[in-house]
């Protein structure tokens, strides 16, 4: 209960010294360390000082992140607190989230029945108007094209294999389309762009970064991410899992967990709790410096961040948004002897 309390207390402080200290806000500074520090309590079930804290973060920034105003919206939820919950569902709205993804939500059904979602649905049409409004759509259109060029001869009859030279053309090609709106619009972020009707984690031209490592000496998006992340305009986990893409390794911590997936080890006392979540082996020294990239960004300390893929429960885990497919990598071995070569690279759950 401490501990809880005083991750609030921090939280309040936080937000208070940033807002009045300056007028054009850094999100790593006064938006993110907020939104971990409301996450932690969502995990802890501290509902009530979550919804607080959310609101907090939410005041300090022009504009907030839809899957933030979501998992503000599951906490009002828990509280049985409808206005709340449905003041968050119309941010998202106005975000670019669309009613038949909102009705697909297991965690919403408790709601569809009632004068409120029906009040809700109702008003939907002009919020998605007012949506669009301001949307970028053909900046959108140029940017999924980037994902479909980039896709077209992966895809052909023989693939890599027989198109390697023209898939290295496109990217080098699709990277230098992408440089250069970013250049005149800025980072392509949500206020920009919207969301593709879901509370996606990573649109889909993202692939062109992803593929510009830094093993093929691909161009190094770092700064570009970094003060896209600082503006607001990109999640501080979204750039950390491209900037550990790209740098072919966990810098940053993204990949936090490891799983052993082994068929032919459930009859061996050896094995169990394989398939355990079982940390990425660092030593005291990488974990600092992981940390100090994590801070850069806005990102809780990697102990946090396992906390919360950890404690989470299964329960919540469905209904909140807190942990990312690349946050637990599955590894999938075909006999015993890979599967203690597998082991030998993680510390001891």
């Amino acid at each position: 209960m401490l501990r809880k309390t005083l991750l609030y207390v921090a939280a309040v402080l936080l937000v208070q010294h940033y807002t009045f200290a300056q007028q054009t806000p850094d999100y790593t500074k006064v938006y993110h360390p907020l939104i971990n520090q409301a996450e932690l309590l969502v995990v802890d079930r501290e509902y009530e000082q979550a919804l607080d804290v959310y609101k907090q973060a939410f005041a300090a920034v022009p504009s907030p992140f839809a899957r933030d105003y979501y998992n503000a919206a599951m906490s009002a939820l828990e509280l049985q607190d409808r206005k709340k919950t449905f003041h968050y569902l119309d941010k998202l709205v106005l975000k670019g989230v669309s009613l038949e993804y909102l009705e697909r939500r297991p965690a919403l059904d408790s709601l569809r029945t009632t004068k409120h979602w029906k009040k809700f649905a109702k008003k939907y049409p002009k919020r998605r108007q007012k949506y669009e409004q301001h949307l970028n759509k053909e900046l959108r259109a140029d940017l999924d094209e980037l994902y479909a060029r980039d896709q077209y001869f992966r895809q052909a009859k023989g693939g890599l294999r027989v198109h390697r030279d023209t898939i290295r053309a496109i990217e080098e090609a699709n990277t230098k389309l992408l440089l250069g709106w970013i250049e005149e619009y800025g980072y392509p972020g949500e206020d920009l762009i919207g969301l593709a009707d879901t509370l996606e984690l990573l649109p889909r031209f993202t692939i062109v970064i992803e593929r510009q490592t830094k093993a093929r000496d691909g161009h190094d998006f770092a700064e570009v991410l970094t003060q896209a992340v600082q503006q607001g305009r990109l999640a501080p986990y979204a750039a950390a899992y491209l900037l550990d893409q790209q740098a072919g390794a966990n810098r940053h911590g993204s990949r936090a967990y490891a799983r052993i997936v082994c068929s032919k080890c459930a009859d061996d006392d050896e094995f169990d709790g394989l398939d355990d979540y079982m940390p990425m082996k660092l030593s005291r020294k990488e974990e600092e410096r992981v940390d100090e990239r994590r801070k850069e960004l806005g990102l809780e300390p990697l102990e946090l961040y396992k906390y919360k893929i950890v404690h989470i429960g299964d329960a919540n885990r469905e209904r909140f948004i807190l942990s990312y497919p690349w946050s637990v990598v599955n590894y999938r071995v075909p006999s015993k002897e890979a599967a203690r070569v597998m082991l030998e690279k993680f510390t001891e759950k």
